[in-house]
């Protein structure tokens, strides 16, 4: 949904999205409907602040034991969007300041509101998918994962592609 930032009332303007229409069904999988509300508030004629929250469940792949798992992912938003004059654009030094960070510059007054779901659902992912915190993962040598219980494998069975090496050491 694309809003021009004309069209947001300066006392605000909420949208509450059951639609999941953005949602970015070629990487994720979604285990539960998605619920999200947005408030935007224009700011000023070139900057309008996003406030809100996130709901839903994805299914995501331990990075351990490969097994899939679902993870709640419940979020807030606070961005702030931004369409700078001209004078902006023309190259030069700049600091950034701990609010730039939460600001999105664009190129034309519209806030695209599923690009913002999209990117936060993304951003609220976590680097390390883990289904436990206690993931054992799989055996390194026959695969078979460790969270069933131990494997047959040998602990004292060097499987390193110089234990050659130190066999003609000897």
């Amino acid at each position: 949904m694309k809003v021009p930032f004309a069209e947001i009332a300066e006392d605000g303007t909420k949208y509450d999205i059951t639609d999941a229409s953005w949602f970015p069904e070629q990487d994720l999988v979604r285990l539960a409907p998605v619920s999200a509300t947005l408030l935007l508030v224009r700011k000023a004629a070139g900057r309008v602040e996003i406030q809100g929250h996130l709901e839903t469940t994805v299914e995501l792949q331990c990075d351990r034991c490969l097994k899939p798992y679902g993870l709640r992912i419940d979020t807030s938003i606070d961005l702030i969007l931004e369409c700078p004059d001209e004078e902006h654009w023309k190259l030069r030094e700049v600091a950034c300041s701990a609010e730039d960070l939460d600001t999105v510059v664009l190129r034309e007054p519209i806030a695209d509101l599923d690009d913002v779901l999209r990117q936060q659902l993304y951003l609220a992912l976590p680097f390390k998918q883990l289904c436990a915190t206690g993931c054992k993962g799989l055996c390194s040598r026959c695969g078979a994962d460790l969270n069933q219980g131990p494997c047959g494998c040998d602990p004292g069975e060097n499987l390193s592609p110089f234990a050659v090496l130190a066999k003609l050491k000897k």
